[in-house]
C-alpha cells in the first residue's frame, strides 16, 4: 500500500515539476524584453523540464530494458543542469563575459558526461527501488558527476550571496530571492540522488521536487518582475491575508454553530441562502478589510521600510516651491516611481500649456525625460466624458480592473482642470488604499496651483528672453559709437603715413628700390586698415551661425597650423571630451586669437600649454603661456573693444573672443601673474 502511494506521489511530483518548468521556460522566454538573462533561464528551466518528464517514463517503465533506455534519455537533461545553472548565474550577475572560459568549460564537461551517459560507466542499469518500478543504478562516473553537480551549485549559490551583500535596493531583493531559493532548491532537490544509492527515506525525494517547483517559480518571478516588494511588505501582506480570512471564517463558523445548536441540524434553503448572502458580503468587503489591516500594520511596524506617507507629503511641499515646468514634472515622475512605486504614471497637460496664446483642444502626456508634450501619443480630448466627470465630481476615479489606468486624479483650481494624473497599477500589484488616494489628492491640489503659477512664469520668462535679445541688439548698435571712435583713431595713424610718403614721392627722382620699399610700406598700412575694418564689421554685424557638432581638439589643432610659432615650445594635453554645438569657423577664430595673444606675450621664447578636459560635466579648453603676464589693473579691461597693451595692436581680438564664447553659451575666465604668464580658460 505504501509503495503504490509513494509511486503515485513521486510520479505526480515529477509531472507537476515538468509542467511548471516548461510553463516558466516558455513564459519567461516570451516576456519582453528578451534579454540574455531570460534566454539562459529558459534554457536552464527547459533542461529541468526534460529531466522531470522523462523521469516519469523511467520510474514507470515495464521492464529493465525500457527503464535503462528512459533513464539515459532523462539524464541528457540532468548533465546540462550544472552548466546551464552557472551560465544563468554569471549572466544575471553580468560577469559572463569576464568568465566566459569558465562558462565554455562547464558546457564541455556537460558534453563529456553526455557522451559517458550512453555507456555503462555512467548508468550501469536500472532496478526497482523504494516502490518505484525502475531507478538508476550508478556507474563509475555517476558519483564524480554528483560531486561536480554540488560543487557548481555551491559556486552559483555563493556568487548570488556575494552579489547580495554588495548590492542595494531592488537589486538586493532580487539577489536575496535567487540566493535563498537556490539554496533550498539545490539542497532539497539533491535528495533525488539518494535513491540511486539505495538511501532513504524515499519521501525526501518528493519534498525535493516540491522545493524545485518553488525554486523555479521564484526565479521566474524575480526575473520578470520589474521591481520586487520588500520581504517585510510580503510578510505584512501575508499576515493581513491570514487575519482577514480568520476574521470572516470565525464569524461564519460562529453563526453555523448557533444554527446547528438551535435544534434544526438540516441544511435547508435558509441555511444555503444565508451562506450565499454571507459569501457576497465577504466578497464585497474582503479586500477593504485586508487593505485596512495591512495599512495599519505597516504604520505600526514598518516605519522605516514602507512609510511613504511622509515622503508623499514632502513631495507636495517640493512641488509648491518650484516654478519651472520641468522641475515640477521631474518631482512628480520621481515620486510616482520611487515612492509610490507605480508601474506606469503619466501627467496629462493641455497640448499648448507652455504657449497659452495658442488654443488647446486636448490633454497630452508630457514626457518624463524631455518634459515635452507627446503630440502623437495618448490623449484625452477636452470633450471626453472623463473630463466632465472629473470636473463635476472633483474626486479621483478608480478603475481596479485596468492596470494601465487604475487611478485617475484631477488637478483642479476652482473649476479649471489644470492637469490630469493617470496612474497605472503599483509594481507590488497592491490596490490603492484610501490613504494613498487621500495623500495623492493633496499632491494633486498642490500640483494644480504650482502649474498655474508656472504658466505665468513661463510667459514672463519667454518675454524676458525676447527683451534680452532686443537689448543685446541695442547694445550692439550702441557700441557702434565706441567702434567708430576707436576705428577713427586707429586708421588715422596708417593714413598719416601713407599721406606723408605720397607727398614726398614727387619731390625728387626715385630709383626702383625706393619704389619697391614705398609699395611695401603702402601695402602694409593698407592691409592694416583693411584688417581694422574687417574686425570692426565682424564684431558689429550679426551673421547667421552655421551650427554643427564641433570637436574642440580638432579646432585647436587647425588653429595652430595657421600661426607661426617660432622658438615657442608647444605642450598639448588633450583629453577625450564631448563635442559641442557651435560654428566651427567662429570656434577657430576664438583659438587663433587666444594663441596669437600668447605668442605675442612671449616675443623671444617660452612655453605654450593647451589643455582640454571635462569639469563638472562641461567641456573646458585652457590656453596658457609663460609670457610677461597682465597687470591686475588691466585684467578687467582686456575684453573691452580697442583695449590693447601692444603698440601695434588694434584691441579687438579678445572682445571678439568674448562675444563668440558668450553667444555659444560658454564662459571665459583669465588668470594672470606679471612675469609668470597668463591662462585663458574657455568653458562650454
Amino acid at each position: 500500500m505504501f509503495t503504490n502511494a509513494f509511486l503515485t506521489a513521486y510520479t505526480a511530483s515529477y509531472l507537476v515539476l515538468g509542467i511548471s518548468a516548461l510553463f516558466w521556460s516558455i513564459f519567461v522566454f516570451l516576456s519582453p524584453p528578451r534579454d540574455a538573462v531570460k534566454r539562459t533561464f529558459s534554457w536552464y528551466s527547459f533542461v529541468v523540464c526534460w529531466w522531470a518528464f522523462f523521469s516519469v517514463l523511467m520510474i514507470n517503465s515495464p521492464n529493465e530494458l525500457w527503464g535503462t533506455f528512459w533513464d539515459r534519455i532523462c539524464l541528457i537533461g540532468v548533465v546540462f543542469i550544472p552548466s546551464t545553472f552557472i551560465h544563468f548565474v554569471l549572466v544575471f550577475l553580468g560577469t559572463d563575459k569576464k568568465y566566459k572560459l569558465f562558462v565554455y568549460g562547464n558546457y564541455l564537461v556537460s558534453f563529456l558526461f553526455l557522451a559517458a551517459n550512453f555507456t555503462p560507466y555512467f548508468v550501469a542499469t536500472t532496478s526497482p527501488k523504494f516502490g518505484l518500478n525502475f531507478y538508476t543504478d550508478p556507474g563509475l562516473l555517476y558519483f564524480p558527476f554528483i560531486i561536480y553537480f554540488f560543487v557548481i551549485s555551491f559556486i552559483g549559490i555563493l556568487s548570488f550571496y556575494l552579489g547580495y551583500i554588495k548590492s542595494s535596493g531592488n537589486r538586493r531583493r532580487q539577489l536575496f530571492n535567487l540566493f535563498w531559493s537556490s539554496l533550498i532548491g539545490h539542497s532539497l532537490g539533491g535528495f533525488n540522488y539518494n535513491l540511486s544509492f539505495g538511501f532513504g527515506p524515499p519521501f525526501l525525494a518528493i519534498i525535493g521536487n516540491c522545493a524545485i517547483i518553488l525554486y523555479i517559480a521564484v526565479y521566474a518571478y524575480t526575473i520578470t518582475k520589474h521591481r520586487l516588494m520588500d520581504v517585510s511588505v510580503v510578510i505584512s501582506r501575508t499576515v493581513a491575508e491570514v487575519l482577514t480570512f480568520l476574521f470572516y471564517a470565525s464569524i461564519y463558523l460562529f453563526f453555523v454553530w448557533i444554527y446547528v445548536n438551535s435544534g434544526d441540524r438540516s441544511i435547508d434553503i435558509f441555511f444555503l441562502g444565508g451562506s450565499i448572502a454571507y459569501g457576497l458580503l465577504v466578497g464585497h468587503y474582503y479586500l477593504k478589510t485586508r487593505l485596512f489591516l495591512q495599512t495599519t500594520s505597516d504604520k505600526l511596524f514598518l516605519h522605516g521600510k514602507y512609510d511613504y506617507y511622509k515622503e508623499l507629503s514632502e513631495a507636495s511641499a517640493k512641488v509648491g516651491e518650484k516654478l519651472s515646468l520641468a522641475s515640477i514634472l521631474s518631482i512628480l515622475y520621481k515620486t510616482f516611481y520611487k515612492v509610490v512605486e507605480i508601474s506606469n504614471s503619466r501627467v496629462f497637460l493641455p497640448e499648448n500649456f507652455t504657449q497659452p496664446e495658442k488654443a488647446s483642444r486636448r490633454y497630452v502626456v508630457y514626457d518624463r525625460k524631455t518634459f515635452q508634450p507627446q503630440l502623437e501619443g495618448e490623449e484625452i480630448k477636452f470633450d471626453d466624458p472623463l473630463v466632465s466627470k472629473l470636473i463635476s465630481s472633483r474626486e479621483p476615479i478608480l478603475f481596479p480592473q485596468d492596470s494601465n489606468r487604475e487611478l485617475i486624479i484631477p488637478c483642479l483650481l476652482e473649476d479649471r482642470l489644470i492637469a490630469i494624473l493617470v496612474l497605472g497599477r503599483k509594481l507590488s500589484e497592491d490596490h490603492y488604499t484610501d490613504e494613498d488616494i487621500g495623500l495623492l489628492e493633496v499632491l494633486a491640489n498642490q500640483v494644480a496651483m504650482a502649474l498655474d503659477h508656472t504658466r505665468s512664469y513661463e510667459k514672463i520668462k519667454s518675454d524676458l528672453e525676447v527683451a534680452e535679445i532686443q537689448l543685446a541688439r541695442s547694445e550692439r548698435l550702441a557700441s557702434l559709437g565706441t567702434l567708430t571712435a576707436g576705428v577713427t583713431h586707429e586708421i588715422r595713424n596708417p593714413l598719416t603715413v601713407i599721406r606723408s610718403e605720397t607727398e614726398r614721392l614727387a619731390n625728387e627722382e626715385r630709383d626702383l628700390n625706393y619704389l619697391k620699399e614705398y609699395r611695401e610700406l603702402l601695402l602694409k598700412h593698407i592691409d592694416r586698415i583693411a584688417g581694422i575694418v574687417q574686425r570692426m564689421l565682424s564684431m558689429a554685424k550679426e551673421k547667421p551661425r552655421q551650427e554643427k557638432e564641433v570637436d574642440i581638439n580638432e579646432v585647436i589643432d587647425l588653429s595652430l597650423q595657421l600661426l607661426t610659432l617660432g622658438q615657442i615650445k608647444i605642450i598639448k594635453r588633450f583629453n577625450k571630451v564631448p563635442h559641442i554645438k557651435g560654428d566651427p569657423e567662429e570656434m577657430e577664430e576664438v583659438f587663433v586669437n587666444l594663441i596669437h595673444n600668447s605668442i605675442h606675450a612671449m616675443p623671444e621664447n617660452g612655453t605654450l600649454t593647451i589643455k582640454t578636459y571635462l569639469e563638472g560635466g562641461r567641456t573646458v579648453a585652457e590656453v596658457s603661456d609663460t609670457g610677461k603676464g597682465i597687470p591686475p589693473e588691466n585684467t578687467e579691461k582686456i575684453f573691452d573693444p580697442f583695449f590693447s597693451t601692444r603698440h601695434e595692436g588694434v584691441g579687438l581680438g579678445l572682445s571678439i573672443v568674448y562675444r563668440i564664447v558668450r553667444e555659444h553659451g560658454g564662459d571665459i575666465k583669465v588668470t594672470s601673474e606679471v612675469g609668470k604668464g597668463t591662462t585663458f580658460k574657455v568653458i562650454f
